[in-house]
């Protein structure tokens, strides 16, 4: 099996809670392929003109779910990305079936206590803006692993470095068959 590069690269969409990763791990993967990045919460932001916790303040979660489905469909009619999913984007039915129907959709595992640790002192995040935020996280997880479960692979970051999560990412593309000539 040749080493993958942007013209062999198949894609990967990086799915999990906030602060699992997607975003150090995803750029890591580009990088060492070549493929571009895409986040698709920093992509919102640039198209919007404001912070993603802005359109929620402002707008709602609903509002800015239907941002992000459009959103979506439009970062994946470009093929072959790197593309680090927000946190909730996932959980939609419809949102499933496009990441699928674009490339391997990896699961980024995280501890509540990992994340929240990971995110401490950080005043972007909508859903944790409350009085306890650990409680909020638990629940939230608790409530996402079934759906971030049905990705087509899943690696914990809790333990590792973004280098090595990187790294079995894209051996995990590899055996799917990105990468052969």
């Amino acid at each position: 099996m040749r080493e993958m590069t942007a013209r062999t690269f198949p894609g990967v969409v990086l799915v999990g809670f906030m602060g699992s990763g997607k975003s150090s791990v995803g750029r890591e993967i580009a990088q060492r392929t070549g493929a571009g990045f895409v986040d698709i919460d920093a992509w919102i932001e640039n198209k919007e003109g404001r912070a993603i916790w802005e359109i929620f303040s402002e707008d709602g979660e609903a509002a800015f779910r239907s941002i992000e489905k459009a959103a979506l469909g439009e970062i994946l009619a470009v093929k072959g990305q790197v593309v680090a999913a927000g946190g909730g984007a996932f959980l939609d039915k419809e949102n499933q079936k496009l990441m699928r129907a674009y490339a391997p959709v990896v699961y980024l595992e995280v501890k509540a206590e990992t994340a929240l640790r990971r995110l401490e002192g950080n005043i972007k995040r909508p859903l944790l803006q409350v009085e306890d935020r650990d409680a909020v996280a638990r629940t939230l997880l608790d409530r996402r692993i079934p759906e971030y479960s049905r990705a087509d692979y899943a690696v914990s970051t809790d333990e590792s470095t973004v280098p090595d999560i990187a790294s079995r990412i894209i051996d995990f593309l590899e055996k799917q068959g990105g990468g052969s000539a």
